[in-house]
């Protein structure tokens, strides 16, 4: 029996070759407006993620305190709920990047290094939000030791405001991508059943059972996924290759077999759905069209 049915399936791919080339594409298409719409939520949040990882904070230590009791400041900062990660700037090492930065030598005019230490703090990503950014700073400035403290994220709050207030476009975009991807599969399928109904109508009269007529028609949706989405992956390892060669940066952090296992499940799927939509009316009657 399931010879039967893969040789229906093939028998139905060359039958209609124009038409099988029509849902390929059309599949294809589906597969790229799902992708994109994924991908646009994606996106979104690994920006969201970037932007409030790269919030820092400057603690500036005052000089009353000695060496050894950077070590309470440390401590502090570790037992910071908000606190993900925190760097040690020295005197020294202050001296040395405003040397570097400016090309002067500081300690030729003065006779004591006037820059403190200080620590570079960078904040929990999940912690910040213009809401909680404010509140956090204010309790880091009352750490034990801390003289003084600069930072400078209002550009980045705006950015994430931004990004927030747009998600739920990015979202209702994405839903009504994918629901078109799946009306595409759907009335290309519906519209190659209609061109066999002639066909299906002998089935039914010399006594074929349903699942006769319908697994097929399944197995043909799951073969076409796996084409188109061979396609789609040939279509974005091209765009992934020609963008790599200005712009080397990997915002989002995937691996390509992952990326190949969602396009080609992603495939299966929509042929399958397509496939099973368009043949919810199919019966046993005997009608003109299906």
């Amino acid at each position: 029996m399931l010879f039967y049915y893969l040789k229906e399936t093939i028998n139905s791919l060359l039958r209609s070759k124009l038409g099988t080339l029509l849902i390929i594409t059309t599949t294809a298409i589906a597969i790229i407006f799902s992708t994109l719409s994924i991908g646009l939520i994606v996106f979104s949040n690994a920006i969201n993620k970037k932007l409030k990882e790269n919030i820092s904070i400057n603690l500036f230590v005052a000089d009353s305190v000695s060496n050894k009791n950077y070590k309470f400041i440390e401590k502090e900062l570790d037992e910071n709920i908000y606190v993900e990660s925190f760097r040690l700037i020295s005197k020294d090492q202050a001296l040395r990047d405003m040397k570097r930065k400016t090309g002067q030598d500081f300690l030729s005019v003065l006779e004591s290094n006037p820059l403190p230490a200080s620590y570079l703090v960078r904040l929990v990503p999940d912690s910040v939000s213009s809401a909680s950014v404010d509140p956090i700073v204010k309790s880091l400035g009352k750490t034990y030791g801390i003289d003084d403290l600069v930072y400078d994220y209002t550009l980045t709050l705006k950015i994430l405001n931004f990004i927030n207030s747009s998600k739920q476009i990015i979202y209702g975009v994405s839903i009504f991508l994918v629901f078109l991807a799946i009306y595409l599969v759907y009335s290309n399928n519906k519209l190659l059943l209609s061109s066999h109904t002639d066909r299906y109508n002998t089935m039914k009269l010399v006594g074929a059972k349903l699942r006769t007529i319908k697994i097929p028609i399944f197995l043909n949706g799951i073969i076409v996924g796996l084409f188109s989405a061979v396609i789609c992956l040939g279509l974005f390892f091209a765009a992934f290759k020609f963008l790599h060669r200005f712009y080397r940066y990997n915002l989002i952090d995937i691996s390509f077999e992952y990326f190949i296992g969602f396009i080609v499940f992603l495939g299966i799927i929509l042929g399958f759905l397509g496939s099973y939509l368009a043949t919810l009316n199919v019966s046993l009657k005997i009608n003109k069209k299906l």
